[in-house]
């Protein structure tokens, strides 16, 4: 009996250390894949959730992945971070073995990035405006702008609106500054924003999602 209980015992280990291996191959694969296919700079942040591991792998099919991208410097404005939650991440069990995959179909993507005040006002510079949290979901614009020729104040709090793949920071007097989001990676559609006090937080999603390597 005692054997038989510590087989047991040597088996569970066995299993837990192969589901391990498994998931951080898994890991490796994905973020290859991402990078490749999205021309990132550096390798993302891959976690794949849920336990264990080999029974998501043995339908090829994973509801929790999580990536993050960090210093993302192909939009107009740099990003800071992007946070992309996928659901529906289809890697067959082989390929996560063999390190070789043609492409990775995703169900949906949900993504929060954030645009720090440091890398806005870098872009903001050149248009005479600053920004700052105010909190609650408003920014603080400091300077003004050119309409038409005309030199408008912008001073004072904002709200953030998102329009199609752009930012507008709205003064109370009716100014709008434009901030431009084209590039951001997976095809993403910017849906809201929020000023939190490191910097403005967009949600995106994006729908049938799939990655491929060039």
């Amino acid at each position: 009996m005692r054997r038989l209980v510590i087989l047991v015992v040597v088996l569970a280990v066995v299993l837990v250390v192969l589901d391990r291996v498994a998931v951080v191959a898994a890991d490796h694969v994905v973020a290859a894949r991402i990078q490749t296919q999205e021309h990132l700079s550096s390798r993302p942040s891959v976690s794949i959730g849920g336990f264990p591991f080999l029974t998501q792998a043995a339908g090829g099919k994973y509801d929790d992945v999580t990536l993050t991208v960090h210093h993302f410097h192909r939009s107009v404005v740099p990003v800071d971070t992007i946070s992309v939650e996928l659901r529906g991440v289809h890697v067959p069990l082989r390929s996560v073995f063999s390190q070789h995959l043609s492409s990775i179909p995703v169900d949906s993507a949900t993504a929060r990035v954030l645009l720090s005040y440091g890398d806005l006002n870098s872009y903001l510079r050149g248009k005479g405006i600053s920004v700052a949290s105010a909190g609650g979901n408003q920014v603080r614009i400091s300077g003004s702008v050119t309409v038409g020729g005309q030199t408008l104040s912008a001073s004072g709090t904002a709200t953030i609106d998102v329009h199609s793949d752009s930012l507008l920071l709205r003064a109370a007097n009716g100014v709008a500054v434009s901030i431009p989001l084209a590039g951001l990676p997976f095809g993403i559609s910017l849906r809201s924003a929020t000023a939190t006090k490191q910097g403005i937080a967009v949600t995106a999603t994006a729908q049938g999602l799939v990655l491929h390597p060039h």
